[in-house]
């Protein structure tokens, strides 16, 4: 087992319990049947977090958890509280990962296609969050293992020349995506009993790449980078286990 003592610390892997442990299993209506205004009214009424706790891999036998906001729902005090005592452990360890393998910064206005060159320090990083117009309030934080795709869905928007005119021949194409981590930044604001993320979200992240993702064309074996990929999948786990949202 790999031995992170050093690195990141055993004691830093671990988020702190939540104050309303207790509640965090009892049930609210799925937000795809109740209206948002139901979901509040039950939240604020018997006192049910607005957070989850997810467990991001470092490798297959070690991971690290961190407080997430449910979809749907608001953020009571109780999670605010939680959420910023623990941001400094939670910042300490992606501040590692982006000093160990770099981090790359992209908002509306950055090109997803090309080299991108990384930024090795966590500063830096929320500079460039500030400088989109974005406070980072909160983190949503991914893992996402290596995958390939023989067959990829190029996106619709910002794409090379090279790539728009071999549109036709996207079978000519394989995508792969090394491990990555993905960090999105969102911003709150504060409603009746409690915060809710602003929308509509604005593109801003991070993402912590263990490889170059790339496009490889099966018949020439020209390569180009690629960020935009998505061909892989989230593998979080979510704390209780069993929980949905």
């Amino acid at each position: 087992m790999l031995n992170l003592e050093g690195f990141i610390s055993s004691d830093r892997m671990f988020a702190p319990p939540h104050p309303l442990a207790e509640n965090l299993m009892r049930h609210l209506p799925d937000v795809q049947v109740a209206s948002s205004e139901e979901v509040r009214e039950i939240q604020l009424r018997d006192r049910i977090p607005g957070l989850v706790k997810r467990l991001i891999p470092l490798n297959p036998l070690t991971a690290w958890e961190y407080w997430w906001c449910v979809p749907g729902r608001i953020l009571l005090p109780e999670d605010m509280e939680l959420l910023n005592n623990d941001r400094n452990r939670v910042e300490e360890i992606l501040s590692q990962l982006v000093w160990l393998l770099g981090g790359h910064c992209f908002s509306d206005r950055t090109p997803m296609d090309g080299d991108s060159s990384p930024l090795d320090d966590w500063q830096q990083v929320l500079a460039f969050v500030e400088a989109t117009g974005v406070k980072p309030d909160l983190l949503d934080i991914d893992f996402f293992p290596t995958a390939i795709e023989p067959r990829p869905l190029f996106p619709s928007s910002n794409m090379s020349d090279e790539i728009t005119e071999d549109n036709e021949n996207w079978e000519n194409y394989v995508a792969i995506e090394p491990g990555h981590w993905h960090i999105e930044f969102f911003q709150l604001e504060p409603i009746e009993g409690g915060f809710a993320i602003v929308q509509p979200k604005q593109l801003c992240s991070c993402q912590i790449w263990t490889g170059k993702p790339f496009i490889k064309n099966v018949k020439t074996g020209e390569t180009i980078t690629r960020y935009d990929l998505w061909v892989s999948c989230p593998h979080d786990l979510i704390s209780p286990l069993g929980y949905h949202y």
